[in-house]
């Protein structure tokens, strides 16, 4: 006999056994047990939910209160609130002021005599903001009060020492090592943390002439 003759011979002892076994179940009875064991395991299927479309198109936009009002005050994000000849006069002071490196903000010094802020010349040095001999550079750009409050220096002083250096100088040449920039970009250089804002009160509560003062003495004492 060859392999397809024992092949065949097989398969129908096979499903003869199939047979006489699914008779027997149905005789005791077990299919319909099994199918319905079946149906109580089985995970029920979690239904999905409806979303209703939105037309985005046609829903009318939500407004607050202060957009509403016309007559609230413009603020720094609606320049076109502004009237043309306030427009201008900031566009010519973001042109023409210096930008001081310690409170950021670009203004018009205010001096009698500055030809640059007074009558718009930006050839002519800003008699209200420091320039250091070495730099020339916006980290030697201070202003009046910042000068004073953070370093203790006057501007007149300053304004009259043809060889002022600036405090980023100083540091960075290690002309005086405990003597440092205290703004916050030179301070984060530094890995040190940024001075507060009343540092200035606390300084000169604690005795210190200003804050560049106040870290020169926790420096060395570190």
């Amino acid at each position: 006999m060859g392999r397809q003759g024992v092949k065949t011979e097989y398969e129908e002892v096979r499903k003869a056994r199939i047979l006489e076994n699914q008779v027997r179940l149905a005789s005791l009875g077990l299919q319909k047990t099994i199918a319905e064991l079946r149906t109580i395991t089985s995970k029920p299927q979690p239904e999905k939910k409806k979303h209703d479309k939105v037309d985005y198109f046609s829903t009318p936009l939500r407004r607050s209160n202060r957009v509403k009002d016309n007559s609230a005050p413009p603020s720094k994000g609606r320049m076109k609130d502004f009237s043309p000849e306030a427009l201008a006069r900031r566009c010519t002071r973001l042109k023409v002021a210096l930008l001081c490196h310690i409170c950021r903000r670009k203004e018009f010094c205010g001096e009698e005599d500055c030809k640059r802020c007074g009558a718009l010349d930006m050839d002519s040095p800003c008699l209200g903001k420091t320039d250091c001999s070495i730099c020339h550079s916006s980290y030697g750009v201070l202003c009046r009060g910042c000068l004073k409050g953070r370093y203790g220096e006057e501007l007149e002083e300053v304004r009259a020492n043809k060889g002022w250096v600036c405090p980023h100088c100083t540091e960075e040449k290690g002309i005086n090592p405990y003597w440092i920039c205290n703004s916050k970009y030179c301070l984060k250089k530094r890995k040190m943390a940024r001075t507060v804002r009343n540092a200035i009160l606390r300084g000169r509560k604690m005795g210190y002439k200003s804050v560049a003062h106040l870290l020169m003495d926790q420096l060395q004492q570190a």
